[in-house]
């Protein structure tokens, strides 16, 4: 049997403000030197899946930018190997936000590119929720159970605070059919229920038919318009998660998995299986005789001459002498100067911060700086 891959790079339900106003969710930068992608893409590869179609919406040029070829991930092939399916231009509308209706419409825009895979099956998943899985393990629950969809569920935190708003909830009888699906409309940390951890396996053929129909009856989202409304008819399986997870939709989720990554216990379940990413070819950081770094991820390409806590830094980043960087993400490229203050911030791409100057958020509400900032 053959399997292919598609990943939503957006999520409809996040939230991360300047972050993602330029670039798709799934180019967001994270553990350094990854991208969000760069897990999603390592489980399909991990799982010997090479034929993977990512779906972008909008701001796409740093996606496709970091993906390439797909040579790093294995996936420059002949046959298969790993496409970014970008949206057709639409004269009718302008609104970024209405390029796809919903999940389905997303699907129904590529279905000739879907179609053309020779594939028997399809694993559908979000960029939303980081995880190790080996898709193998749910490919065979899904052909033992004689199920129309699996869908991946957890009954555990694994890390995460709480339920994020938005999440669909799936509840089961003792064979793990599932019997309803709910929508959340706030977070919640003691909600009963499985947490769909939104990842699906289903055949192709029946995607196919299912996507015909819910778009010929205006129907565009695939957890309110097919999994709620066809529980009661289609075999529809659960299949339990037990490991880890990354769950980002907001600033504060963000903030919560790169400093999961810190958590040493934490980051060998995150790795515990290769994560492949694009080699930049960088060299060593730079540490200098009076630094001191404590408890923080160091890419390659940085030079550090201050001091480091708690703190995730990208590719390429200068960090000058006096300088202070505290529980804050440093994205690639930027330059904190002498005697500056970072805390509780995200700095994005080739922010400049001057000598002396400080940028201090709150552990609740970090402060954003957009790429480009000069403060």
């Amino acid at each position: 049997m053959s399997y292919m891959g598609l990943i939503y790079s957006y999520s409809d339900r996040e939230n991360l403000r300047e972050l993602t106003s330029n670039r798709a969710l799934a180019a967001l930068s994270i553990g350094g030197k990854y991208r969000i992608i760069d897990f999603v893409l390592s489980n399909f590869v991990n799982s010997g899946i090479f034929e993977v179609s990512v779906i972008a919406r909008t701001n796409y040029h740093s996606l496709i930018e970091h993906l390439g070829s797909g040579a790093e991930w294995d996936m420059s092939r002949k046959r298969g190997g790993l496409r970014v399916l970008t949206p057709f231009a639409n004269k009718e509308s302008t609104d970024s936000a209405q390029i796809y209706k919903g999940s389905i419409d997303a699907l129904a825009n590529h279905l000739h590119s879907i179609k053309k895979s020779m594939a028997e099956y399809v694993v559908l998943t979000g960029s939303r929720i980081l995880y190790t899985m080996d898709y193998r393990d749910m490919i065979k629950a899904h052909l033992n159970s004689g199920a129309d969809i699996t869908i991946a569920y957890t009954n555990q935190m694994n890390g995460t605070q709480r339920i994020p708003q938005g999440s669909p909830m799936v509840y089961l009888d003792e064979q793990k059919r599932v019997q309803s699906v709910e929508i959340l409309d706030e977070e919640q940390s003691d909600r009963e229920g499985s947490w769909c951890i939104d990842v699906c396996v289903i055949r192709k053929t029946l995607l196919e038919s299912l996507i015909a129909d819910a778009t010929s009856h205006q129907r565009y989202d695939l957890y309110n318009d097919i999994l709620k409304r066809l529980a009661p008819t289609l075999k529809i399986f659960g299949y339990e998660y037990c490991g880890h997870l990354l769950e980002i939709s907001t600033i504060s989720t963000y903030m919560e998995a790169n400093r999961a990554m810190l958590d040493p216990e934490f980051a060998s379940k995150v790795f515990q299986e290769t994560v492949y990413t694009k080699v930049k070819d960088s060299v060593p950081a730079l540490y200098g005789p009076d630094c001191y770094v404590e408890n923080s991820m160091i890419s390659d390409g940085c030079q550090i001459l201050g001091t480091v806590i708690n703190s995730v830094v990208s590719r390429g980043v200068h960090i000058d002498k006096g300088a202070v960087v505290k529980d804050s993400i440093i994205m690639q490229d930027t330059e904190i100067m002498d005697h500056a203050k970072v805390e509780h911030a995200i700095l994005d791409k080739d922010v400049i911060v001057r000598d002396g100057r400080e940028v201090i958020g709150h552990p609740s509400y970090p402060i954003v700086l957009p790429k480009m900032s000069i403060v």
